[in-house]
């Protein structure tokens, strides 16, 4: 070899270096992207998915109540059996900060009554940033007519629409479900 071509291959290299550099960072750049996403992704999902299917088992409380207590766009609390054990708990769904909550009692006493708050909490879903703008919770009549929240007659819901919005740094990840009440559908009533 000359030394111009020593000089040649000597400055090629750096080059080659640097895009195999740049390959290498925009590669890693995209995994983390796509885990990230999927991570947020599966998590809301599960959480949506638990609300759906609290929602469509929600029944009359074992004092008498009607299945659904109160209805605003980022607070819900209704009767169901959450954990199947035979007996109907009043679950109450809310924002706290950026956490999704959930919030379970147990009636006690003779004759039945609830708590007045919750028992137990727990968070179900992280970086939920919906907002007056976006609620969280969407209501609707036998019809499928929107029902403006926040709901002064609770017993005309018979649908409701989780709409979930998940902070991510790269922009947020929008969830959407909906949940027919199906103990309150008015096509299953016995007449």
């Amino acid at each position: 070899m000359t030394l111009t071509e020593l000089l040649i291959a000597m400055g090629i290299f750096p080059l080659i270096m640097i895009g195999v550099s740049q390959l290498f960072l925009k590669s890693w750049q995209n995994y983390n992207f796509v885990a990230n996403t999927n991570t947020a992704s599966v998590a809301a999902n599960k959480g949506a998915s638990d609300i759906v299917n609290v929602l469509r088992r929600v029944k009359e409380a074992d004092n008498g109540s009607f299945p659904i207590t109160s209805a605003t766009s980022a607070d819900l609390k209704v009767y169901s059996d959450i954990d199947k054990d035979g007996v109907t708990e009043k679950v109450h769904y809310y924002l706290s900060g950026t956490n999704l909550m959930v919030g379970i009692s147990n009636p006690s006493g003779f004759p039945l009554t609830y708590p007045a708050g919750d028992s137990t909490s727990k968070i179900i879903i992280n970086n939920v940033v919906n907002t007056g703008a976006q609620p969280l919770f969407y209501y609707y009549d036998g019809d499928n007519n929107l029902i403006s929240s926040p709901v002064g007659a609770v017993n005309i819901v018979r649908m409701v629409k989780i709409s979930l919005a998940i902070y991510r740094k790269e922009g947020n990840l929008n969830i959407e479900s909906y949940a027919s009440l199906r103990n309150l559908s008015d096509h299953d009533a016995i007449k």
